[in-house]
């Protein structure tokens, strides 16, 4: 199913988009408190024991909880009358339990979204991603670490694992879903040869890029060492004019220069746990709510008077903002699954 149609079947999607453009343009080019996208982890098991993991997959965290299909349903439910657009599946690795999986994109409909799937491509073959595409899943992300297949196969902890995500996005690709290649860059490999071949092997198989600044969280937590220093987003900025098919959750999707901010997407991005808990990211471990207590519009109301989530950063909180990071993210213990709670840590200033 080529994109351009997969888009043109999904006139909620459409209409979605259009609002989001529109309330951005309106915004000088800044989300602002715009709804965007819900980053859904059904399930925390996974295949692989990567060393950088955020949700402590790894360690055996949580992974035998699964989020309730009714609680799914009715959770897209109310994304979907917020006028959030994407629909994000992550693990954990979700292609372990395929049947699961189809039941999940039943109980959101992918219709109303433009919904995709974060993967480490591992069981990804050519079947698979024909009956994803069935499913009407817009694009599926696969993460590669290096061009290199013995340093991936040694970050992801499990042989063939660089050779089964390459080959992956082909398939992706083959099926009519939008493949994009996902990055960690961090201090320790930005501006590098290394780096620049994975940039330069995206492009030549017109893939998009999908930069994550690495983030001192899960199984990196106090690792302040790897946060991009201004050094490391000057040369970000720099090959974002270069490279045109890089995309970044905080860069402005509609500016042609690419050059403009769209801002740290804290609480329009939220993040769920299996156990239904809503965090304002996936790499913020703090909790505003659990989608068994509370509406979703009451739980975006209360993450959004927050001034750190609410008030425009041109930084990504998570993995750029220092002080921030200091303040809030060195909790002992503090992962997705054990995320500080906003109401507990955040004072009366904080609030607006």
């Amino acid at each position: 199913m080529p994109i351009a149609s997969s888009l043109l079947s999904k006139p909620r999607l459409v209409k979605k988009l259009k609002d989001f453009y529109t309330a951005v343009q309106n915004n000088d080019g800044k989300v602002g408190t715009k709804t965007r996208g819900i980053d859904l982890n059904f399930n925390n098991a996974c295949n692989l024991r990567c060393k950088y993991c955020f949700t402590n997959s790894p360690k055996g965290d949580h992974v035998k909880e699964y989020l309730d299909y009714d609680a799914i349903a009715n959770l897209a439910n109310q994304a979907d009358e917020l006028g959030y657009f994407e629909f994000d599946l992550q693990g954990g690795e979700l292609l372990l339990q395929p049947k699961k999986l189809f039941k999940v994109l039943e109980a959101i409909k992918p219709e109303r979204f433009y919904l995709y799937l974060t993967t480490n491509g591992y069981y990804l073959d050519e079947k698979m991603a024909k009956r994803l595409a069935e499913y009407q899943v817009s694009r599926v992300s696969v993460s590669i670490d290096s061009m290199d297949e013995k340093i991936h196969d040694e970050i992801r902890g499990r042989k063939e694992s660089w050779k089964r995500a390459i080959a992956a996005l082909e398939h992706v690709k083959n099926a009519g879903m939008d493949p994009y290649l996902n990055i960690t860059v961090g201090h320790y490999n930005a501006n590098t040869d290394h780096f620049k071949q994975l940039l330069d092997y995206s492009k030549q198989k017109k893939y998009k890029t999908l930069l994550n600044v690495a983030v001192p969280s899960g199984m990196w937590q106090k690792m302040d060492e790897i946060i991009c220093d201004d050094n490391d987003r000057e040369y970000l900025r720099k090959i974002r004019k270069e490279y045109k098919n890089l995309v970044r959750n905080v860069w402005n999707p509609f500016d042609k220069n690419h050059e403009k901010i769209l801002g740290c997407t804290t609480v329009n991005r939220l993040y769920i746990t299996p156990i239904g808990d809503v965090l304002v990211c996936p790499y913020v471990h703090i909790k505003i709510g659990n989608i068994f207590k509370q509406p979703l519009k009451e739980i975006v109301d209360f993450g959004f008077r927050i001034k750190h989530f609410k008030n425009h950063s041109d930084l990504c909180l998570a993995g750029e903002d220092k002080n921030f990071i200091s303040k809030f993210m060195t909790a002992e213990g503090q992962s997705i699954f054990n995320p500080s709670e906003a109401s507990k840590i955040f004072k009366e200033e904080d609030f607006v």
